[in-house]
């Protein structure tokens, strides 16, 4: 099962256009909107924000020859601080704790990033 799908509770999310730059390959939150959001929906755009940035490093980033990841691009970037510190001052951190522990299980707390290239894809 995709993260995307885990994280609106087994459904697909469509966000309003309202949320944000939704049609743009790297999505900016619209904050007003985003705290008088419903939780699922806040899930759904705090993983679109994150998504369009970072990546599952076994998509694209190299290994060394013990196994581990050479992130050549930056990182790792961990999922728990970047979410945490970009988005507890505008939802209620239980909120962003449960997107954290979606994006753990399904991935990890290791992230790359996206080159822009492919942000959005």
């Amino acid at each position: 099962m995709a993260v995307a799908d885990r994280i609106a509770d087994h459904g697909v999310v469509s966000l309003p256009a309202e949320a944000g730059t939704v049609d743009s390959p790297v999505f900016d939150v619209n904050e007003a909107w985003l705290r008088s959001a419903q939780p699922v929906l806040q899930k759904a755009a705090m993983w679109r924000w994150f998504a369009t940035r970072y990546e599952d490093p076994n998509l694209a980033t190299p290994h060394d020859k013990d196994g581990g990841f050479l992130y050549t691009n930056g990182g790792p970037y961990h999922a728990d601080r970047l979410l945490h510190d970009r988005f507890d001052r505008l939802v209620p951190a239980q909120v962003v704790s449960e997107l954290v522990e979606t994006v753990r299980g399904e991935v990890g707390n290791d992230w790359a990033p996206k080159p822009m290239d492919k942000a959005g894809g």
